[in-house]
């Protein structure tokens, strides 16, 4: 499964994850640098938190992801740089190994390996060109070592944890997809379902209350559909509902919308409430419908079917409208199919 390797944009979860664990460090430090009496960390951890509380409030009150983002990688970069050339200390380089994950998963794949290459190379490059000119106010080379392995060790497993992260995030996504897609999608027509035709519906007459913009709605059924079934079997059925959706989606506009609406009903909104060329509409399926000749078992079959129409100018909401609508099908049923009735 292929999955994004190129956005930035990290998930909904880690952005405040990486707020509060930043911060709750920051402040962290900031108390142990105090207590050794270490007060030019504590200033660097003080304004690390700081800088880190305005991007919460940002991101919290201004609701403005991309500038919190912005201002806590800032933040993170700047602090890497003077924590390694400035302050130097045992709870400096703490911090540093403890933001690094937080920067690999600020950033994707690709970036993220180029910003953590770029930070772990200048702190050696630092480190070790301190330990040749300063010996006294240096880390010794086997401290140095040790903490360019642990960066290095806590870089690899952070940066596998951001790719494994975001495969899952993809196929979570590609899933969900999935879902959305068979709840709106039937299987076996590749039409829209009933549940997504009545939500557009309810949508729909909630646009007209403000738009007064009215619609109508087709409802056909296939006559003596249920013989076919019982002298062809189920397959057989299934074979003559594919062939009359593709029909519909030959001859209806991208402009209405249709759908399986029960069994061997579909139901066809169109986007407008003029009941001659609805009629016609009706009338134009109802004769392809009857000019469909369909193979089974070596017999050749003919179909017809019974629609119903209403227009949805003279019903208050969805579910009135479609009560008339399937009574205007029954009466179309029971005055012997193959017929439009207007509800």
């Amino acid at each position: 499964m292929k999955f994004n390797t190129s956005t930035t944009i990290p998930d909904q979860d880690f952005f405040p994850f990486a707020l509060f664990f930043q911060g709750a460090v920051a402040v962290c430090l900031a108390c142990f640098s105090y207590y050794r009496q270490e007060m030019p960390s504590m200033l660097f951890h003080m304004s690390l938190g700081t800088a880190i509380t305005i991007s919460f409030v940002i991101y919290k009150v201004f609701e403005s992801r991309y500038l919190a983002n912005l201002l806590l990688l800032v933040t993170l970069m700047i602090g890497f740089i003077y924590a390694i050339l400035v302050i130097l200390d045992p709870s400096s380089l703490i911090w540093y190994v403890t933001a690094l994950p937080i920067v690999i998963g600020l950033y994707h794949y690709s970036r993220n390996l180029y910003l953590f290459a770029a930070l772990f190379g200048i702190a050696a490059l630092v480190l070790f060109q301190k330990a040749l000119i300063d010996h006294s106010n240096t880390p010794s080379v086997s401290t140095i070592l040790q903490f360019l392995f642990t960066t290095l060790m806590v870089g690899i497993i952070a940066f596998s944890a951001s790719k494994f992260r975001i495969k899952s995030l993809a196929e979570i996504e590609d899933i969900s997809s999935l879902v959305i897609k068979m709840k709106a999608e039937d299987i076996l027509t590749g039409l829209k379902t009933r549940r997504y035709i009545e939500s557009c519906l309810r949508d729909r007459f909630l646009i007209t209350e403000t738009l007064i913009s009215d619609f109508s709605v087709i409802i056909a059924d296939l006559d003596n559909f249920r013989s076919i079934n019982e002298r062809y079997g189920r397959s057989a059925g299934d074979s003559v509902l594919s062939q009359v959706s593709a029909l519909l989606k030959k001859t209806l506009s991208d402009e209405c919308m249709f759908g399986r609406w029960d069994g061997n009903a579909f139901i066809i909104i169109i986007p407008h409430d003029d009941t001659e060329a609805t009629l016609l509409m009706a009338e134009v399926l109802r004769e392809k419908i009857s000019r469909l000749k369909l193979k089974i078992q070596g017999d050749t079959l003919t179909l017809s079917s019974s629609l119903g129409l209403v227009s949805s100018a003279k019903y208050h909401d969805s579910d009135d409208l479609l009560l008339h609508a399937e009574n205007s099908l029954y009466q179309s049923k029971n005055t012997g199919g193959n017929n439009v009735v207007m509800g």
